[in-house]
């Protein structure tokens, strides 16, 4: 029963908004229609420049991002990548502790949105800023939905082996990334040069595209349908976690060998939290980080195959380690860490052990 209540309620949504905005278009035709965005990091940086340089019938009146908070040694109050292009471009920013602060939702208020549009904001929206733009909050979520709601739909995509990607402009609903989609990307599939960094890149890009050529322009004409989502093929993507990076060289997760499970994992966790291995080289243990990694040829056992170091598993599968960093050094490429072992054998541990 609740799942119905659920999904009546979007559906009810959804055709509130088809309402509302064929009455806003014929009421504002000719009008530039207000925008206030919503992000924090580099890729939501990204999404607001590209709002920013668009040419067409709305203008971005505002940004909203996370707060200032303390980066580097220092810890210096720094701000995040969304506020520091707002102030560049000379916009206006909001930086409020939480969405739900009345104070915020006063100024929210103030500006009056047509829309607001959310690209890895990191904040959940209540009931009571959603209620504000008047023809609702779009949200730009990096994976083919419903596959992949969460805080992390691009890494845990990779880090299961999924052969495909995309990105889908959705409208923000209280339920996480549950809402009616707008438009979805054409699945691209996923290659062997891929990483979580340069896929999200990629995907926000593509959103952006979306959203600006054919989601706005059909919001503001009153012409937007959208299409509810299958709950029954909902996955989920929490966020990440440090110790999720180890490596297990052992045991594959899944029906796929413990080499692939290894290269998705790195490539998905990569820049952060980044992956790992607990090694022993002589009377030393210590966590390598594993920057690059692709699948290998078999071999007997641990060995440098020029460009990489190649390490067997379990199952027979092997893993090549092309890129690595042992603790307090540079990043370096397989043959630099084969060199400096100077013949130690290298052994490798469990996640608990060094």
């Amino acid at each position: 029963m609740m799942r119905l209540g659920l999904t009546l309620t979007v559906l009810r949504s959804a055709r509130a908004l088809r309402q509302l905005t064929r009455r806003h278009a014929s009421a504002s035709a000719g009008e530039k229609k207000r925008v206030v965005f919503l992000g924090s990091p580099g890729v939501a940086a990204l999404t607001l420049g590209r709002l920013l340089d668009a040419d067409s019938n709305f203008e971005v009146v505002a940004a909203v991002s996370q707060p200032p908070a303390p980066k580097g040694r220092k810890r210096v109050l720094q701000p995040c990548e969304v506020q520091a292009l707002a102030e560049e471009r000379g916009l206006r920013c909001l930086t409020p502790a939480k969405a739900r602060d009345p104070d915020f939702l006063d100024e929210l208020s103030a500006l009056k949105p047509d829309v607001c549009v959310t690209a890895a904001y990191g904040q959940f929206l209540p009931k009571s800023f959603l209620s504000i733009p008047s023809l609702g909050t779009l949200n730009i979520h990096p994976s083919l939905l419903p596959r992949w709601r969460g805080a992390a739909p691009v890494q845990r995509s990779l880090e299961n082996g999924d052969e495909k990607v995309g990105v889908t402009v959705l409208q923000t609903v209280l339920k996480m990334d549950a809402g009616p989609i707008a438009a979805q990307s054409v699945p691209r599939p996923v290659t062997e040069g891929d990483t979580a960094a340069t896929l999200l890149d990629e995907l926000f890009n593509e959103g952006c595209d979306l959203l600006i050529n054919d989601v706005l322009p059909s919001l503001f004409d009153g012409s937007l349908e959208m299409r509810e989502q299958n709950d029954d093929d909902v996955t989920e993507a929490p966020k990440l976690t440090k110790d999720e990076g180890f490596l297990n060289i052992h045991e594959s997760p899944d029906a796929r060998s413990v080499a692939e499970a290894c290269r998705d994992k790195v490539r998905a966790f990569a820049p952060w939290p980044g992956t790992f291995l607990n090694v022993r080289a002589g009377d030393a243990a210590y966590r390598l980080k594993v920057l690059e990694a692709r699948i290998g040829d078999a071999v007997d056992g641990v060995s440098y195959r020029k460009p990489a170091l190649s390490i067997p598993c379990a199952d027979g599968s092997v893993l090549d380690l092309l890129r690595v960093q042992p603790p307090n050094k540079k990043a370096m490429d397989a043959a630099s860490f084969w060199n400096g072992l100077r013949g130690a054998e290298l052994e490798f541990l469990g996640l608990e052990d060094p």
